[in-house]
């Protein structure tokens, strides 16, 4: 029997409470000023998209005698400065050069980094390409860009009969 009288004690008293509530607490009102003691979760950031730009370094390399500095070294030289490259390429400057062995040959190299380190690349010597319009991806087979360029050279006859013994050379 004092369970009974306990429970019902109990449903009184709680009916009795109840009244004390203001009606803006009653399931979660509105205007409620109930806060939850978890933080609000954070959406992760949303990061920027990155934009990439062209540079370019001379490879330094001569006609006839081929030479200048491999794209990979180039490469690794920004690699080394913890500047990623997305693509590198071997290019022409696009400007006309006099045929002359030993005179510059305008043979580049092409590097796409982000853009935010394109100050840095500046500063080891790496220029825009947005500056050198005429600028031209090339073919980086047969050895162009390496030390090692192979240069291949046949003798030149126009016409058989004639006494011509001069030579021409490709890469």
């Amino acid at each position: 029997m004092s369970f009974f009288r306990l429970g019902g004690l109990a449903l009184l008293s709680s009916v009795l409470l109840s009244g004390c509530v203001p009606p803006n607490m009653v399931n979660g009102g509105l205007g409620s000023p109930w806060v939850s003691p978890y933080p609000a979760p954070v959406p992760a950031p949303i990061p920027a998209p990155v934009s990439y730009v062209d540079v370019y370094k001379y490879q330094g390399s001569r006609q006839c005698e081929g030479g200048g500095v491999p794209l990979a070294e180039m490469q690794r030289q920004l690699q080394s400065m913890r500047i990623p490259v997305v693509s590198s390429a071997c290019g022409m400057d696009g400007r006309m050069y006099p045929a002359v062995c030993g005179a510059s040959d305008g043979k580049i190299n092409i590097l796409s980094i982000p853009s935010d380190a394109a100050q840095a690349a500046m500063g080891q010597g790496f220029m825009l390409l947005s500056n050198l319009p005429e600028a031209q991806r090339t073919n980086c087979s047969g050895g162009h860009g390496s030390a090692s360029s192979s240069v291949t050279t046949h003798p030149y006859t126009p016409y058989t009969g004639g006494n011509n013994t001069s030579y021409y050379s490709y890469q």
